[in-house]
């Protein structure tokens, strides 16, 4: 399926992914890579070794002594947290009112990082290999949705009413009403971005069924978005109506007692990130 070219525009002419997080997207597949560099990448951005610093100083990352530089900062945090950080902020900055979706800037936002924590549990929790890149993929999962509102002058109501009359999905509708998706769009702003194939792929194929190939990152961001989903984040109009590929449980050994752990451990750090951001 095509994308109008008017959406295609919108895309090309995004606001660019900022230098330090395509930085670090680079190093975080290289081995080579000194944390050392990656310290100073974070020293060279004010505002990210504020955050850095506050995040790596707080409840649930501290251990032991209070952290006052970028290296030490680094080594406890881990490259794909700081990516995440870096990630967390852009995303924040450019997020705006959803209301084809029925969901506030707040909203929309809150749901990518819960899905994000998410990612980190299910890597924890499930007996197969994650890549860590998995985390990162689940934060950016939904970011089609910020060009789809921003291009289709629409609300909720006639994708809704859609769904209701087809007896489809909310996506299915989406796709029918506007000739494309959000996975759709967020796949093709991956690829803008330069954002791994693994990550891209992630974020185009999170609302496909019967999937006949997949893959660990893949799998993990559809679950990631199921338990954000269930933890009651990014609801909107879509709600729960949206149908995930039965497949995955086997793939990621995904028993009803770990997804069940999964959910406890999320919404026991949704409060730190509520708090953080003060976020009702």
């Amino acid at each position: 399926m095509s994308l109008p070219a008017g959406l295609l525009n919108r895309i090309e002419h995004l606001d660019p992914m900022p230098i330090t997080a395509q930085k670090l997207l680079g190093m975080l597949n290289d081995d080579n890579i000194s944390l050392n560099e990656i310290a100073k990448v974070v020293e060279l951005d004010e505002a990210l070794m504020a955050n850095t610093l506050r995040v790596a100083n707080s409840v649930y990352f501290q251990r032991g002594r209070e952290i006052k530089d970028a290296r030490s900062a680094v080594v406890r945090l881990g490259t794909t947290n700081l990516l995440n950080i870096v990630l967390g902020q852009f995303l924040h900055q450019i997020s705006v009112p959803a209301p084809l979706y029925d969901l506030s800037e707040d909203e929309l936002w809150f749901h990518s990082t819960v899905a994000s924590l998410a990612a980190e549990e299910i890597s924890r929790l499930c007996p197969v290999k994650i890549p860590e890149i998995s985390r990162v993929a689940a934060l950016v999962h939904d970011v089609g949705k910020l060009i789809m509102v921003r291009y289709f002058k629409a609300d909720f109501k006639g994708v809704l009413k859609l769904a209701e009359e087809k007896d489809v999905s909310f996506v299915e509708a989406e796709r029918q009403l506007f000739g494309c998706d959000h996975p759709e769009v967020g796949g093709a702003m991956a690829r803008e971005w330069g954002f791994p194939e693994e990550v891209r792929d992630a974020i185009e194929r999170h609302h496909t069924t019967d999937l006949q190939d997949s893959h660990p990152v893949l799998d993990t961001v559809i679950v990631s978005n199921l338990v954000a989903k269930t933890m009651a984040t990014g609801l909107g109009a879509e709600g729960l109506n949206f149908e995930v590929d039965l497949g995955v449980r086997d793939r990621l050994k995904l028993t009803f007692n770990r997804f069940c752990q999964i959910c406890a451990a999320v919404e026991t750090r949704m409060e730190h990130v509520r708090n953080a951001y003060g976020i009702r």
